[in-house]
């Protein structure tokens, strides 16, 4: 009997638990362990700040995957032994014959200071601040919301002007956005360098039909809560109504004391089979970097589900399993990003992703269809892994 862990319930994670249960033997054990007891998608929590859906119902219980089939270990994960592919949780040690890593990321110490303890502030990928930022935006009526990328990688390319968007839209349906101003900073050069100036363009044109001011190349350097103003780098400053940040991301401290990190701080598996140097040791998602033309693959779901699966399918070949695929399993690069706009409208961003020299990603026409098709995206994963 074999026993495979997999550190983190996030995409990658769930995806690879579920792929291995398909192929590896009845007798052998999955062991899923995550210092959270749920999940939900990171949109999910757009949805609920622009009023289109609590977060509740997107919600699910990690320990439904035992039903599954699937161990469900609810833990930190304090250390991890890679040549020995052994872990210390805080709830006792587990050794595997083989781990998947997809521990995800989170926000910069210096990027947490810089938005901690200020009244009107928010982390706007932090889904317990969100009866906050409710509050600060049903309360707003004059003055400035001040969406702003304080640097990178983040996850989820498009979620910062998803949220700027929709914040115009919920502004606009109180009747007072004519009197609140919205400003996006971001360091970056454009709106979606991870996808191309064709999507960077296209973002940009929406956020300028809604009077939405977009200031880029620009980064923020200080937040005095006293005045509510923000510092910019260019040596001008902002004031706020209410700040909605998004803090640079970066790998669990885990990681880097395991020895799994490579020079840039994250773990750097091989980008089609996702081995790390270590025997019967794979990363995936979020807790990855992962080397393209336009700098890196972003860090989203869709491609952490589709590298946990191929994670999955290569442990099984490694462990012998019966049921294991012939061929070694392979992630192409190829994906999607969701772009929502308000009125129940989405775009995707789609292609491959590790085309060289420039990616080959298409850009489609915002609509109510592919709206559709995003909610049966999270309603066909959620049934497949925990109902």
């Amino acid at each position: 009997m074999a026993r495979v862990l997999i550190l983190g319930g996030g995409f990658g994670g769930l995806a690879a638990a579920h792929e291995l249960r398909d192929v590896l033997g009845d007798d052998d054990e999955i062991v899923l362990v995550d210092a959270n007891d749920r999940f939900f998608m990171g949109f999910a929590k757009l949805w609920d700040l622009a009023g289109v859906r609590p977060l509740d119902d997107g919600t699910r219980w990690l320990r439904d995957v035992e039903a599954h089939g699937i161990r469900f270990v609810r833990s930190t994960v304090d250390a991890i032994d890679p040549d020995a592919r052994r872990i210390e949780t805080s709830g006792g040690a587990l050794d595997g014959d083989a781990l998947v890593v997809a521990l995800g990321a989170g926000p910069s110490t210096g990027h947490r200071g810089l938005l901690g303890g200020k009244p009107h502030v928010h982390d706007l990928y932090d889904a317990t601040q969100l009866p906050a930022m409710h509050h600060d935006l049903e309360q707003v009526s004059s003055g400035r919301v001040v969406v702003a990328i304080l640097g990178g990688p983040f996850k989820c390319p498009p979620a910062p002007y998803e949220g700027a968007l929709l914040v115009d839209a919920r502004l606009r349906a109180r009747g007072v956005r004519d009197d609140v101003e919205i400003t996006v900073v971001t360091f970056q050069p454009m709106t979606l360098p991870a996808a191309g100036p064709d999507a960077s363009r296209y973002v940009a044109s929406f956020l300028d039909d809604a009077g939405i001011e977009l200031r880029s190349g620009v980064k923020v350097v200080g937040v005095d809560g006293a005045t509510r103003t923000i510092e910019l780098d260019d040596g001008s400053t902002l004031d706020y109504s209410v700040l909605l940040g998004v803090p640079a991301h970066v790998a669990p401290p885990v990681i880097a004391d395991s020895g799994l990190a490579g020079a840039s701080g994250w773990i750097e598996p091989d980008r089609h089979t996702m081995r790390t140097s270590f025997d019967r040791v794979y990363a995936v998602g979020d807790c990855t970097m992962i080397p393209n033309a336009a700098g890196q693959l972003p860090k989203a779901g869709v491609f952490a589900a589709a590298q946990g699966g191929v994670a999955a399918k290569n442990v099984a070949r490694d462990l012998g399993a019966p049921r294991a695929p012939a061929e070694e399993a392979s992630f192409d690069g190829h994906g999607m990003c969701f772009l929502e706009l308000p009125g129940r409208r989405v775009a995707f961003v789609e292609g491959n992703f590790y085309a060289e020299p420039t990616l080959d990603v298409r850009l489609s026409a915002a609509d109510e269809e592919h709206f559709e098709r995003k909610q049966a995206y999270e309603r066909e994963r959620l049934d497949a892994w925990f109902a």
